[in-house]
């Protein structure tokens, strides 16, 4: 897993990402994606065949990563997210975030319930303490 932005490897991801962008326009676009990382207020994380953004933030006392989005070679990062999404946990328990918090399409629902996620409305909520 590689953490931090550089124009090459979004350049790599870009057509991941741009493609979740696309599943809903009205939350995100390329520019405000592209803004936040160059000045480091969101966080681009990569693997061979997927690409997550996040947003590292404290709410109330509390360390918080939001996954802004995911995305990934069709037929190729299901289960690099799988593993990646332990990896990520644990380094965020390292720097001592509580929660890992994201509203995912319907299609990562049975995924992040089996992985220790908790749906609260529309958000899904799991705490790393």
């Amino acid at each position: 897993m590689k953490i931090g932005f550089t124009e090459s490897e979004y350049a790599r991801v870009r057509d991941w990402l741009a493609a979740a962008i696309d599943t809903n326009p009205d939350v995100i676009s390329e520019g405000t994606l592209l803004e936040k990382l160059r000045f480091n207020e969101w966080q681009l994380l990569t693997t061979e065949n997927a690409a997550c953004v996040l947003q590292l933030c404290e709410h109330e006392g509390e360390r918080i990563a939001n996954v802004v989005l995911l995305g990934g070679k069709r037929n190729g990062s299901l289960r690099e997210i799988m593993g990646t999404h332990i990896v990520l946990c644990d380094f965020l328990r390292e720097l001592k975030f509580t929660k890992l918090v994201g509203t995912p399409r319907k299609e990562w629902h049975q995924f992040l319930k089996k992985n220790g996620f908790k749906q609260q409305e529309k958000e899904f909520i799991k705490e790393l303490i």
